[in-house]
């Protein structure tokens, strides 16, 4: 089930036990190198929509488990429970699709403040591009979590045009931001230990 994207070769994705998404991307010969820098800020546009792919099936995950604790009765136990402080004492299935529901949220939790910290970040560096397509093609995908066909459509333009003409000029323009805040802190950093 791959799917060709530019010069990126996606294979798929899963979702792992510990409920991280894993990506298959390879890698061509022909592929561009993303400046390496502290702070990749590609990296950083890739993570939000990541996360919002985690969140989003945890959240499915949590309806699945509420309809699971709808269905199963109180008269049903399992041996031994699955939750914090369980034990091994005998708990009913509903007991065990809650501390499920509990522990998912919990995670839900943790990745909504990742998100958040993350949006914050990519934020501040989205408000110094000086190019209102850029910007608002930036702020779409990367802040609204928006699908690439659903921000063509806000900005009217075809979804070949935002994708391959507009998104790598957007990508370029943060790249020289975030590449020029390197330097600057690369410069003061050197400025202030004499170097």
């Amino acid at each position: 089930m791959g799917r060709k994207s530019g010069k990126v070769m996606m294979t798929g994705s899963r979702i792992e036990k510990n409920g991280k998404i894993s990506k298959n991307i390879r890698i061509t010969k022909n592929t561009p190198k993303i400046k390496s820098s502290a702070n990749n800020i590609q990296e950083d546009l890739l993570q939000t929509v990541y996360i919002n792919l985690q969140i989003n099936s945890k959240l499915e995950e949590i309806s699945y488990w509420r309809e699971m604790a709808s269905k199963a009765g109180s008269v049903f136990y399992s041996e031994t429970g699955t939750g914090i402080g369980s034990g091994n004492k005998k708990r009913s299935k509903v007991e065990d699709c809650v501390c499920k529901i509990a522990d998912i949220e919990n995670s839900v939790k943790d990745d909504m403040t990742r998100l958040y910290e993350l949006k914050e970040k990519i934020s501040h560096t989205i408000d110094k591009i000086k190019e209102p397509e850029c910007k608002s093609l930036l702020i779409h995908r990367y802040l609204c979590g928006k699908k690439w066909e659903q921000v063509a459509e806000d900005m009217g333009y075809s979804y070949v045009h935002v994708v391959h003409r507009l998104h790598p000029k957007a990508l370029k323009k943060i790249n020289e931001i975030g590449t020029g805040e390197n330097h600057r802190k690369e410069k003061n950093y050197k400025d202030k230990n004499g170097q």
